[in-house]
């Protein structure tokens, strides 16, 4: 793919997918800078802030289950859990967390986040305690503002362990990913999960192993493979929901419908029109050592995906150059990327220009 090399990226890998699940994937590049392994269409990749999308659809499942409502405040949920909770956070919701308009800041408080990278216990642990020092604190932001925020996503994720009896992880794995098929995801880098998996690098080109801490795991830690991936987004472009998901299917108009006023994002999503699409959504998501993008475009029945194993400006333009470029040559009614066999090579939260429109927080 040209974008890759255009760009200077160690891998590229696109995909499009319809509600029937995976289309077309290619891949191009290496696994590791330097390294003549070659990246393939089954590796693992970091998903960052696109994790939200799990997140929220986990979410539904429970609202659909009657565990918790759209409307269940973090003082209904969590009051027992968090005895202190700061007057302010008390009637935000479930929806307002999943909306980035809880008044949740988008930079956590820097001892707090020092605690929650040192932490070595278990991932709902951590969480817990980094959420419990949060809402203990006056809310940096008034309720209803919108500010994009991990740890509001870190609060949703403690709600849904409340309500769930489990781990945010358990629960996203076994309401969520295990019914849709998806079975090589894990938590943090690639490598964690598979020594082979390609690596992060960093704006230099160095090769990292990093990620945020576990307490954020609902917000931004999430990996798999783009085929993988492919499942999940099948669902959300409206594909016949597996077992377990029927209720949650039901939801997805209210995690798909934008916000009252701007900038009008959905629930894990963010809202755009475009031409080539009609109403869509999309999302990126970076640790600065990975970088990934949907489109899913649902009146038009298709979505593009594009992942790499950079983070910084010049994988965010790859990724947006060869989404725009999928998108085109659907539309377009020729074959948009060109197949790759599974086995076998072939070709911090930041900003993402969209392709053909404005630019997106992800």
């Amino acid at each position: 793919m040209k974008s890759r090399a255009r760009h200077e990226i160690p891998a590229l890998v696109l995909a499009v997918v319809t509600k029937n699940g995976l289309e077309s994937i290619a891949v191009d590049g290496v696994r590791v800078l330097g390294q003549p392994e070659a990246a393939l269409a089954t590796d693992r990749m970091h998903l960052g802030s696109c994790t939200k999308a799990f997140t929220a659809t986990l979410a539904a499942v429970l609202v659909a289950d009657g565990k918790i409502g759209w409307n269940s405040t973090i003082d209904e949920v969590l009051s027992k859990s968090f005895p202190n909770i700061n007057e302010g956070w008390k009637s935000a919701t479930l929806e307002d967390l999943l909306r980035h308009r809880s008044g949740a800041s988008s930079f956590p408080v820097a001892t707090d986040w020092a605690t929650a990278f040192a932490c070595n216990v278990s991932p709902s642990v951590c969480r817990n305690a980094f959420v419990q020092s949060m809402l203990e604190r006056v809310p940096t932001q008034k309720r209803g503002k919108h500010v994009y925020s991990n740890q509001g996503y870190a609060i949703a994720g403690c709600m849904l362990e409340a309500v769930g009896g489990a781990a945010y992880e358990e629960l996203l794995r076994t309401r969520v990913l295990t019914p849709l098929g998806i079975s090589h995801e894990g938590f943090g880098p690639p490598t964690s999960a598979d020594p082979a998996s390609p690596k992060g690098h960093s704006l230099d080109g160095m090769a990292l192993d990093g990620d945020n801490p576990t307490a954020i795991a609902p917000a931004a830690t999430l990996h798999m493979p783009v085929g993988e991936w492919a499942k999940f987004i099948a669902f959300h472009l409206g594909g016949t929901p597996p077992v377990g998901l029927e209720g949650a299917a039901k939801e997805l108009e209210n995690l798909h419908k934008a916000g009252p006023d701007a900038p009008k994002e959905g629930l894990g999503w963010i809202t755009a029109r475009r031409d080539w699409g009609g109403d869509v959504l999309t999302h990126s998501g970076s640790n600065t050592q990975w970088y990934c993008t949907a489109w899913l475009a649902p009146e038009r029945g298709f979505a593009v995906l594009a992942a790499t194993n950079q983070g910084g400006e010049r994988a965010q333009r790859a990724c947006d150059e060869s989404c725009s470029f999928a998108i085109k040559a659907r539309n377009a009614g020729v074959a948009s990327v060109a197949p790759a066999a599974p086995s076998a090579p072939s070709d911090a939260t930041g900003s993402s220009p969209t392709p053909s429109g404005n630019s997106t927080s992800n």
